[in-house]
């Protein structure tokens, strides 16, 4: 498998990596470390700065990254997408959170909280009937019992659909921390962050340009 895109950052769980990944040795041109290119794709990652964005004031990092993919051609080429947490520490703990439109997990430890969020099948299954960078042919191809994205310790992975010619596709993953606090078991400000919309995403940048 060979990495295509790398990034990360820094929480105080650990380090946050994205990494795109290729099956195949298509030759690819990297013209920078959030954008790739061959006779097949056209990648393009936006990092994503929400931390002046904050909807709850007890959140202290809220960040992510938009994937944009186009398919240049009609050969087959199989990609992933990884976002995870790199751990080793065994007091550091993950579960599965998700709500409606959400795929999140929730990790942990005595001090610290940390939600990872993406769009579930459903979330994207209505991009693909309103022709929202999601293939409209392909509408029904997902779901919640047939994701792109599938759980992994401590994050996600996503398998790339088989896109035709043209056709385009976008994720996104957002990662929000918090200090732990355990006597609060209604706080839910790291699992709000991460639930957002494309749509909404979208207002964001929007109004940043």
């Amino acid at each position: 498998m060979r990495v295509l895109i790398k990034d990360s950052f820094k929480t105080n769980l650990g380090e946050i990596e994205l990494t795109v990944t290729s099956e195949s040795e298509f030759q690819y041109v990297i013209s920078d470390n959030l954008k790739a290119e061959n006779e097949n794709y056209r990648i393009k990652i936006i990092f994503l700065d929400l931390n002046k964005k904050i909807i709850a004031k007890q959140v202290e990092i809220s960040q992510g990254w938009r994937i944009f993919i186009e398919k240049k051609s009609n050969h087959t080429e199989n990609l992933k997408i990884f976002c995870k947490l790199l751990n080793n520490n065994p007091e550091i703990n993950w579960d599965y959170a998700s709500g409606e439109n959400l795929d999140s997990v929730v990790i942990e430890n005595d001090t610290e909280i940390l939600h990872i969020g993406t769009e579930d099948g459903d979330a994207m299954k209505f991009r693909a009937e309103n022709d929202d960078w999601f293939p409209v042919r392909l509408k029904n191809q997902i779901s919640l019992e047939k994701p792109i994205t599938n759980y992994i310790d401590f994050g996600f992975e996503s398998r790339i659909p088989d896109l035709a010619i043209n056709e385009q596709f976008y994720l996104h993953f957002l990662i929000s921390t918090a200090k732990s606090d355990k006597s609060d078991k209604e706080n839910i400000s790291t699992w709000i962050e991460v639930d957002r919309s494309k749509k909404e995403l979208d207002e964001i940048e929007n109004m940043r340009s």
